[in-house]
């Protein structure tokens, strides 16, 4: 187990990037556009203020988030490096999926995603190889990680049986939690309780927003359970999630919630409709993980908790500016802004 020592370097950067961040003056970015970018040329966001359009935005916040969490994965000792690098694992397997759906659905796939900013990572390679040869075959030959490569060939098979190119989104959340729970199952030292208090928010929104898309799209039980398979984290047994979700699969959705709902500790699934309950997990989920960041700030510092804090705090950060600054550039109105985050 690391002592401070080991975290000697990684935490003086955790709290000034802390100190760098919106915090609650995100609620700030409102229209117009001009007052928005105002807020962030003050912020560690200035770069983002320069951009022009949507795609600027997307590029400038990308830069800076992945930038991020290669400088928190450098300093941290080597018992927090696997909770760092899922932070970008999780993005890398939201923009594979991305991928291979454009694909599905016969179009080029994009020539430039988020993740491809992501230096220790593989995306950037993968779209310069499958842009000239936009195949299944070639995606699955130039995928090189061991995990991205393991879950795209668990997509490619529920593909081939559903042919409905939305299960790739399914396996985009299914994906990104695994990244979550593997680093978390790595972790036997006390430590666990923090890093699960802050992490396992995530890890329960794309479950439960994996839940929904399963049975939206008609996955098969058994394809859903290969999909969530995995060592038991967060006080959540996915043996149990696979079951309800075989239970509810051919009843309405209101029983399958019924069912799941008793599963999550963290997050609410609440709501009629399937939009409502979208909305309802991934708000729920995404206040107890801030809550829960904010509160390892005040604790004892030198733990893979500050980590998992300052990166959690960091993405939903990002995930709120890339949301407002896009709907103020889609002339939103100011409800559905608010709406639109976390």
């Amino acid at each position: 187990m690391a002592g401070p020592a080991d975290y000697a370097k990684v935490v003086p950067l955790l709290r000034y990037l802390k100190s760098r961040m919106l915090g609650p003056k995100v609620r700030e970015l409102a229209p117009p556009l001009a007052e928005a970018v105002a807020v962030l040329r003050d912020s560690m966001y200035a770069p983002v203020a320069e951009a022009k359009d949507l795609e600027g935005v997307e590029r400038a916040l990308a830069s800076l988030y992945f930038s991020t969490v290669e400088e928190v994965y450098r300093l941290s000792p080597d018992e927090a490096k696997g909770l760092a690098a899922a932070f970008a694992k999780a993005k890398e397997v939201e923009d594979l999926m991305i991928v291979a759906r454009a694909i599905a659905e016969g179009q080029r796939p994009p020539r430039w995603l988020p993740s491809a900013e992501w230096r220790l990572g593989s995306m950037a390679y993968v779209l310069q190889e499958v842009e000239a040869s936009p195949t299944m075959t070639r995606l699955q030959e130039v995928v090189r990680d061991r995990d991205l490569a393991k879950t795209l060939a668990t997509a490619s098979e529920a593909y081939a049986e559903l042919r409905q190119p939305e299960v790739f989104t399914f396996f985009s959340l299914t994906g990104s939690f695994i990244m979550f729970r593997s680093a978390v199952a790595g972790f036997t030292s006390k430590d666990v309780g923090d890093v699960e208090s802050v992490v396992c928010p995530l890890i329960e929104e794309r479950a439960a927003l994996g839940v929904l898309e399963a049975w939206a799209i008609r996955v098969n039980p058994k394809t859903f359970a290969r999909a969530i398979e995995g060592p038991k984290v967060c006080g959540v047994s996915w043996d149990l999630m696979a079951a309800a979700y075989e239970r509810g699969f051919e009843g309405e959705l209101s029983g399958l919630i019924l069912d799941v709902a008793p599963l999550l500790r963290r997050s609410r699934l609440e709501g009629k409709t399937r939009r409502e309950l979208m909305v309802s997990v991934r708000r729920s989920a995404r206040l107890a993980a801030q809550r829960a960041a904010e509160a390892v700030y005040e604790g004892y510092p030198f733990t893979p908790a500050l980590v998992a804090a300052a990166l959690t705090l960091l993405m939903l950060e990002v995930d709120n500016i890339r949301s407002a600054l896009s709907g103020i550039m889609l002339n939103l109105t100011q409800e559905e802004l608010e709406q639109a985050l976390a």
